[in-house]
């Protein structure tokens, strides 16, 4: 998902920004700039079946999940990382070779969607397995100045297609499905991104398991908190600004719909976003 680390950028930083209200606005608007761009990266991706009853099995998936993840009392799901069994480690692997090898195009578009978000997951995972210990996912490099960690790298192959996790996330699936609630499903193995499911996605739950993550998240005070009338949300609706709507106004009309009472409450009247904050530390049990 997402992007360079923060105490990358502070040589960046170090320069004078005088066009910004803050240096937390300058240091978001740089990240920004790191954000792939939503452009389908293949014709080939555009092909699907709606009449197609192919349901592909994620039960491996599910499997680790249930094994391997466990809440904090802060509600965040963790994973454990170090803890896998080599036979488990077998499996993974077994699973995401299983995904790479489905044709993707002969899918429906539910069990499309599905398919990316459980392999971007699955795959991000496996990396934190075999690079542990580390302390961020963005810790992962191919060479001494890779600000992006791993988020560029080649990880699967589908269709002939080789494919990184920004070419999962930016390239595919939102393009092509231009649904917000998608960032709510993928997980990139930090402390605030939205929380890795406790299951796998499933085509016939799709809509449910999308809706259930999109208020699991703005609901938690990772996605949206209110102090003292300000409001501080997740770097997730700047990064994507564009995907939840043209501005800070259509980005709060967005949260409102997956808002408690108590949250939504809150909201009323508000028009902008006073600041912005993520924690790239890994998810780690």
């Amino acid at each position: 998902m997402r992007l360079l680390k923060t105490s990358l950028i502070a040589i960046v930083l170090s320069i004078p920004l005088f066009s910004f209200h803050s240096l937390a606005n300058a240091q978001s608007s740089i990240e920004k700039a790191f954000i792939a761009k939503s452009r389908l990266s293949s014709s080939i991706w555009k092909k699907h079946d709606p009449s197609s009853n192919i349901v592909v099995d994620h039960s491996a998936w599910d499997a680790f999940l249930s094994k391997y993840t466990g809440k904090n009392t802060q509600g965040i799901n963790l994973v454990s990382y170090g803890g896998v069994s080599t036979a488990d480690k077998k499996s993974l692997q077994q699973y995401l070779n299983a995904l790479q090898a489905t044709d993707v195009t002969k899918l429906n578009r539910n069990e499309q969607y599905a398919f990316w978000l459980n392999l971007y997951n699955a795959s991000t995972v496996n990396l934190g397995i075999k690079n542990f210990p580390l302390s961020s996912i963005l810790d992962i490099k191919s060479n001494p100045l890779d600000l992006k960690g791993p988020f560029n790298d080649n990880v699967a192959k589908v269709n002939g297609k080789k494919l990184t996790l920004d070419t999962i996330e930016s390239g595919i699936v939102r393009p092509i499905w231009n649904d917000p609630r998608l960032h709510y499903a993928f997980n990139c193995a930090a402390i605030s991104c939205p929380n890795l499911g406790s299951k796998a996605y499933k085509g016939t739950k799709i809509n449910a398991q999308l809706n259930a993550a999109a208020k699991a998240y703005v609901n938690d005070p990772r996605g949206i908190r209110i102090s003292n009338g300000k409001i501080t949300a997740s770097k997730i609706y700047f990064w994507y600004s564009g995907d939840f709507g043209k501005d800070e106004k259509a980005v709060l009309a967005h949260i409102k719909k997956f808002a408690s009472p108590k949250l939504k409450s809150g909201l009323e009247g508000k028009t902008k976003i006073d600041s912005y904050e993520y924690d790239w530390a890994l998810n780690k049990r």
